[in-house]
Order: structure tokens, then C-alpha cells, then sequence
């Protein structure tokens, strides 16, 4: 496989914490455990303490990344499951749809808004949703058990 990332998209995964060969990781391991809304795939994986995210486009033998991201927060169960997005699950064919996953860190478990599978029981949790809201809330946690 040839990976293509662009350098703002290297950036940005480095700045997360993240190294290269983790997303690469991510992206040879998915299998059909990922989702897709054309040649578009979001794939994730277990990394030591780390849930790390890939999002990735594939043509032929090409990978191009488009984001690479990670929560410390251990997802859970789906809590509600709400209308149909674009995504499907590569493993089953269903729609995927939007819903809110508990997610659990240093003792405290809080829903959070996520895409789900029901059927499978799996979850993925957005870039814009890991790199913001629970970046921040991880933080707090972190803080307030200091």
C-alpha cells in the first residue's frame, strides 16, 4: 500500500500525539471493522491507554489520510440510537446512524454523541467530537483527580 498524507494532515496527527505508524496501524488492522460512505472508511483500534481513530480514502492501492485522532475515554454501550447517517459498516452492510455512546475515564462515565451500529453493538466516535469536546473533558477529569 502507498500511503498519501498531506503534511497539514501529518501535522495535525502529530500534534494529537499520535505517530504515523499507529495510523498505518489502524488502517492495515481495520479488516471490515470500519465504516464507509463511498471510498471513505473510518477505521479505529485499541493503542495502549489510547482508542486511535483513521480516516482514510482508498484508490486501488493508494491510501490517502485525511485525519488521524484519539480519545482516552473506553467506550462502552450505545445509549440511543437516532436517525440514519451516510456511513455504513463494512462487516454487516448496515446503516450506520447517529446515537450517543457512554464513555467511561478515571471513573466517571458520561454519554456522548457518537456513531452507532445497534446491531453490533459498535461505535466511532467523530474527529471533530475526540479532538474537541472530549480532549477537554479528559483534561478536566484528569485535573479534578490531581
Amino acid at each position: 500500500m502507498e500511503y498519501i498524507i498531506a503534511d497539514e494532515v501529518l501535522a495535525n496527527i502529530e500534534k494529537r500525539g499520535l505517530k504515523v505508524d499507529d495510523v498505518k496501524s489502524v488502517i492495515e488492522g481495520a479488516g471490515d471493522d470500519r465504516i464507509y460512505n463511498g471510498s471513505v472508511f473510518i477505521a479505529k483500534k485499541e493503542i495502549g491507554d489510547l482508542t486511535v481513530y483513521a480516516r482514510y480514502a482508498v484508490d486501488g492501492d493508494k491510501v490517502t489520510v485525511e485525519a488521524g485522532y484519539c480519545h482516552k475515554m473506553k467506550i462502552l454501550d450505545i445509549v440511543l440510537v437516532g436517525e440514519d447517517s451516510e456511513w455504513k459498516y463494512c462487516k454487516n452492510g448496515e446503516v450506520v446512524k447517529t446515537g450517543h455512546t457512554n464513555l467511561t475515564y478515571l471513573g466517571a462515565t458520561r454519554s456522548g454523541p457518537s456513531l452507532v451500529e445497534p446491531k453490533s453493538g459498535q461505535s466511532w466516535i467523530e474527529e471533530y467530537l475526540a479532538a474537541g469536546a472530549l480532549t477537554t473533558a479528559e483534561g478536566l477529569f484528569q485535573q479534578k483527580r490531581a
